[in-house]
């Protein structure tokens, strides 16, 4: 059973086009552009790119954010649907997930897969909107994940203290992002890899070679794992932790409203 909510078409101005080879966060314009370039082949791109690793992230995600089966899952930066896909496959009575993200691409494509998915006895609505502005009600979810997005988003503090706010008391958030590792070699591996294949790999399956440098340096740039749950600690949550996964490639987050 899925509800639709309806879609604005993107509309991009002159100066919008010609930076759409210019990735930056702090011009979110730029990010939705670049997210809708490459979502057909965003899927495919995870799985080689990750070796097939994300998949079991994407579990380790869910385990320790849905351990209470909430009725409602709300996924931020939901992507092409991955997260709440699988949370929804592990639940034999009918549960709602609430897909957000802010590039229209990526939740068709969500769409798309959902008709594949045998889902039809969960409830599935897709929202386009900003993860800093979540039109929800305030304390009105018991849980909400974002994987592989918060290093994208303008301001994660904000976005965090938006969560909380949506959240109901004792709700959980739980965040997955792609961090670097801790050990000396794992940690040069990770870097040449991140600077040379992974341009190269996301050039040659999706044609747009900026987009997955702009993904590299925002691996390598972004604020570490212990920063992200000093923000979530500062906007309230507690009982904090974390995860490390594949020998800090990624970190999960967790906490507690």
């Amino acid at each position: 059973m899925r509800q639709k909510y309806k879609l604005q078409p993107m509309r991009k101005t002159g100066k919008q086009r010609q930076k759409m080879k210019s990735y930056n966060r702090d011009e979110p314009e730029t990010i939705q552009a670049m997210f809708s370039s490459i979502a057909k082949n965003y899927d495919r791109t995870n799985a080689v790119l990750s070796l097939q690793m994300h998949k079991k992230w994407n579990r380790e995600l869910i385990q320790n954010t849905t351990y209470n089966q909430p009725q409602t899952l709300l996924d931020l930066c939901c992507g092409t649907g991955d997260i709440a896909f699988a949370y929804l496959h592990e639940m034999p009575e009918q549960k709602q997930a609430l897909m957000l993200d802010f590039c229209e691409e990526m939740l068709e494509c969500a769409k798309h897969k959902a008709d594949k998915q045998n889902l039809d006895r969960h409830q599935i609505s897709y929202i386009k909107a900003d993860a800093q502005n979540i039109p929800l009600v305030s304390g009105s979810i018991p849980c909400a994940t974002m994987a592989y997005g918060i290093r994208n988003i303008q301001d994660p503090v904000k976005c965090i203290r938006e969560v909380y706010r949506v959240l109901e008391p004792g709700g959980v958030f739980g965040i997955l992002e792609l961090t670097r590792p801790s050990n000396p070699l794992m940690k040069i591996g990770h870097c040449l890899y991140l600077k040379t294949m992974l341009p190269i790999l996301g050039k040659w399956m999706t044609s747009n070679q900026a987009a997955y440098k702009y993904l590299q340096k925002s691996i390598d740039k972004f604020i570490p794992s212990d920063t992200l749950e000093k923000m979530m600690i500062e906007a309230g949550f507690k009982k904090t932790a974390q995860k490390k996964l594949t020998g800090g490639i990624a970190t999960i987050i967790t906490g507690v409203k």
